[in-house]
């Protein structure tokens, strides 16, 4: 429960108010079509996927929010959100989508100095969201078995700017891991159940789990694992994504929407 008074922002810096891109920073265009592009406000001509060719140094100066006509594009240039950074990110491997994404903050708690331990990095979409939520005192410790998919995840965490705030480990994270006392310990892997035992030592005495799976077989393994270990507070649940069109004639739901990812199977451990 908040304290009265309590800012619920304590420990994150305010955001600083700039009405101007400064070079080198990172910039979202987006387009009409709801499309986002990420290009740096620097060098010569860039070539941006779906926008073509951009001289990156010409944005500089530029007011947020402005319009810019490029070709057939008009592209309006935003400070980038934790949302544009993970959906920008080069692809290495299918990324943790933002409905799974923000469950996954809300239920673990993952707040301005919070103590992660993740397991693997993937492309670093999870990663990007957790160093995001952590900064700028807390930690994102990551475990990745491939060092291929470090290599790659460390990339796209120092094109985003959030890099400092994790650390990369070639490693098993069923194995074990050196941290202790953390808050969160979150697994998007084939068998989490496996790395159940190295979380119970790893978590705080009330720490939360979470286990990111795409079939039921391994949500059921996984809570077992979790019961067994003494864990409580065992749940699963899956999150459905439907848009609505919005429109002066009528509204109604898009024809397709966002069904199963995935299966979220979250507990808490018991001292």
């Amino acid at each position: 429960m908040r304290v009265p008074g309590e800012s619920l922002n304590r420990g994150r810096p305010a955001r600083p108010r700039v009405s101007s891109i400064a070079p080198g920073e990172l910039v979202a265009l987006a387009d009409d079509e709801g499309n986002r592009y990420l290009v740096r406000a620097q060098g010569g001509a860039q070539k941006v996927k779906g926008v073509g060719i951009l001289a990156g140094e010409k944005l500089v100066g530029l007011a947020w929010g402005a319009r810019l006509e490029h070709g057939r594009k008009t592209l309006r240039l935003l400070k980038p959100s934790i949302s544009d950074l993970t959906a920008g990110l080069a692809r290495k491997a299918q990324i943790v989508l933002p409905k799974d994404t923000a469950r996954i903050l809300f239920e673990c708690d993952v707040r301005a100095g919070a103590r992660v331990v993740e397991a693997g990095i993937g492309s670093g979409a999870l990663t990007s969201a957790l160093a995001w939520a952590v900064a700028p005192t807390g930690r994102v410790h990551t475990y990745e078995l491939r060092q291929d998919f470090a290599d790659w995840g460390r990339r796209n965490l120092e094109e985003s700017g959030l890099a400092q705030h994790v650390d990369i480990t070639v490693g098993d994270v069923s194995k074990g891991v050196k941290e202790r006392d953390v808050d969160a310990f979150i697994l998007d892997m084939p068998t989490p159940w496996e790395a159940v035992a190295a979380a119970k030592q790893a978590l705080r005495g009330d720490g939360h789990f979470c286990a990111y799976t795409p079939l039921v077989s391994q949500a059921e393994q996984t809570q077992r694992a979790l019961r067994e270990a003494g864990f409580f507070e065992i749940r699963t649940m899956e999150l459905i994504e439907r848009p609505w069109v919005i429109a002066d004639y009528g509204s109604r739901p898009q024809h397709e929407i966002l069904a199963h990812t995935a299966f979220l199977t979250f507990a808490r451990k018991s001292a």
